[in-house]
């Protein structure tokens, strides 16, 4: 299989959430510092949110301690990976900071080369650092696309900083605040440069490293530096996340959740028998329908019903019944593109409901079926998707037989739209 640079327009991310935090005591929980709750979700959760709202953001790798990996995810942690799907990958921690990096990184090579692809940049954080400003984000990727191997955002040292003399640990001297810098994470890099500057590492002692910039740096790469971001904080102690806490307020949240909505009705073809598609799955019936496509209107209100959260249009939008391309075409190819829709724009997909209206054929014995078929289209736990089903009383057209109907709610958590003043 040929790899090609398919991934190269979008920035991995790497988040290493495998240490213990020896120096993070909460009298409140022994849980590690990125496990702990932040309004209502844990650091990791906020690191995910951050990078996955932003629109280069590429494959997510999360680096987890390897007995949660083995012995299953809590289910706290469970419910907050589950509306990302494939777009994150777990790999299990190592012995030392370098060593889960490592991991890190073969991981995201592997699963970029299943894939025929090759990762071309990538950005490695602390998930310890739960608040990344997308401007960040951004200066990181311009630098490496302009030629940078490793790039680092830093913030300058405002207080006086004293250092212990050698001689005589009781005394110290000043040093130039001007030539220091604070170090921070995200750090991004040529993935290539850091894969082979961390395969080199791994046979020296690679507990001396603190960060991945000093490892590049250790094997010969230039270190660019960029403003960063006071947003950037390091949860260390328990204090911190304290402090933390109203910079994480809902108010300041980048995130928002918007709903849409969503009809279809189609009409029974007495011209010719079943079965119909409702909701990706073949159900039988005595007449067929009368469609451009196939004729779903499970799928296609669902697809309204994102469109709108999105304020995109709606399914004819992008799929014109006036296109011979889309005759007889599959409905699930239609809700594959608006869920992919929601993810180029840097959400995610809360929750999908949809109800199906006629007298027959009864969606009961296939309503399993149907939470298996969307589940699959579109990558949700079935406990994001609901289906349902009900009659008109044999009122309207539906109650005469004469066709079918579907209406639909999206729920999205999309990137805060910034009103124009």
């Amino acid at each position: 299989m040929s790899v090609s640079p398919a991934a190269s327009a979008k920035l991995d991310i790497i988040i290493l959430a495998a240490g213990m935090a020896t120096r993070f005591q909460n009298d409140r929980s022994d849980l590690p510092k990125q496990f702990q709750l932040l309004h209502r979700k844990s650091l990791i959760a906020h690191s995910l949110e951050s990078f996955a709202a932003w629109p280069d953001c590429g494959q997510i790798i999360l680096v987890l301690p390897p007995d949660i990996i083995t012995d299953g995810l809590p289910i706290d942690l469970r419910e907050e990976l589950t509306p990302y799907g494939d777009k994150v990958r777990l790999a299990p921690g190592g012995n030392s900071r370098a060593a889960s990096a490592l991991n890190g990184l073969k991981a995201l090579q592997e699963f970029q080369h299943s894939h025929g692809q090759d990762s071309a940049f990538v950005a490695i954080h602390d998930a310890a650092r739960p608040n990344i400003p997308k401007s960040v984000l951004s200066a990181l990727k311009s630098a490496l696309e302009q030629g940078g191997q490793a790039v680092i955002p830093v913030l300058p040292v405002s207080d006086t900083i004293r250092q212990k003399n050698v001689s005589d640990a009781s005394t110290s001297h000043v040093i130039d605040r001007d030539r220091l810098m604070r170090v921070q994470t995200p750090q991004a890099f040529k993935t290539s440069l850091i894969l082979e500057a961390h395969l080199q590492a791994a046979h020296t002692d690679a507990q001396n490293f603190t960060d991945d910039a000093m490892i590049a740096e250790a094997f010969g790469a230039k270190i660019v530096t960029i403003a960063g971001h006071e947003c950037l904080t390091k949860i260390t102690y328990a204090e911190d996340l304290t402090a933390m806490s109203p910079k994480m307020s809902p108010e300041m949240n980048l995130m928002e959740t918007r709903t849409g909505s969503g009809f279809d009705v189609h009409k029974f073809d007495t011209d010719s028998p079943g079965p119909i598609m409702i909701c990706g799955v073949e159900v039988a019936h005595d007449r067929g329908l009368l469609a451009h496509s196939d004729g779903d209107v499970g799928l296609h209100a669902l697809c309204d019903a994102i469109f709108g959260a999105l304020a995109t249009g709606d399914i004819g939008t992008f799929f014109p019944p006036s296109d011979p391309k889309w005759k007889d075409a599959a409905s699930d190819q239609f809700l594959r593109f608006a869920v992919d829709a929601v993810q180029q724009a840097g959400g995610h997909i809360l929750h999908l409901d949809v109800t199906i209206i006629c007298e027959r054929p009864k969606i009961g014995p296939y309503r399993e079926q149907m939470l298996a078929r969307l589940k699959d289209i579109t990558g949700l736990s079935t406990r994001r998707l609901s289906v349902k089903a009900t009659t008109s009383e044999g009122l309207g057209f539906t109650g005469r037989g004469e066709g079918i109907a579907a209406m639909a709610q999206a729920s999205l958590s999309l990137p805060a739209i910034e009103e124009a003043h």
